[in-house]
């Protein structure tokens, strides 16, 4: 039987579609000690707005980089859409972002679950997988739902890996990369790589909300 399953997961496509919630998080601080915030980004010449799924409305500082991101991503004269970014909450209430995290214009959904539970989240398309990094280790929903411990590498540039110690290995790499999905065009911070099977895998990641200091058991 194939390594990986022919239908769609679930919580893969839960997962798509939270990602382009206008429902997210409100501000919060996250474990860099940025302020951690999405929802729905709605760009206008001057600049742009963010309405959080609680109805907290941010004006934010849209530089040139973010304005091509959205352009990227968007479609022709489309003017909002999810928005997951670090940055800073100014005296004037205004959000200044320093780093997106990941941008979608296509897609319903609320509030993403896994993210509040995971280190890490990386996704597949072809063929579909989602693998998380939580304290617990290593979850594959193409395995199920047993954890992993695993062992991690971080490299001076930045990439980091967790490696499986347990069961059918398992070895995913994280780069601090743009990374686009294919079927969506949806932009994730960081590219991912996973190796399984003897075969190699791309995909996109994203950090999650758990705190990333917590070592895996």
């Amino acid at each position: 039987m194939s390594f990986f399953r022919a239908l769609r997961s679930p919580w893969i496509a839960a997962l798509m579609l939270a990602g382009l919630s206008g429902c997210a998080w409100l501000p919060q601080s996250d474990t860099t000690g940025a302020l951690r915030a999405s929802g729905t980004l709605y760009l206008t010449a001057e600049g742009g707005r963010l309405e959080t799924c609680e109805g907290a409305v941010y004006p934010v500082r849209v530089d040139a980089s973010m304005r091509a991101l959205f352009e990227q991503v968007a479609a022709p004269n489309q003017t909002l859409a999810f928005v997951d970014l670090r940055g800073d909450l100014l005296a004037d209430n205004t959000l200044r972002p320093h780093t997106v995290l990941r941008m979608g214009a296509r897609g319903n959904g609320c509030a993403d679950a896994l993210a509040r539970q995971s280190q890490w989240i990386a996704v597949g398309e072809r063929p579909e997988w989602l693998l998380r990094i939580a304290e617990r280790g290593l979850q594959m929903t193409t395995l199920g739902d047993t954890w992993q411990p695993v062992v991690t590498e971080q490299l001076p540039e930045g990439a980091r890996g967790f490696r499986s110690l347990e069961g059918e290995p398992v070895e995913l790499w994280l780069y601090p990369q743009p990374c686009f999905t294919v079927l969506d065009g949806h932009y994730y911070s960081h590219r991912a790589q996973l190796l399984t099977a003897g075969q190699s895998y791309a995909g996109c990641a994203y950090p999650g909300l758990l705190a990333a200091d917590q070592p895996p058991r």
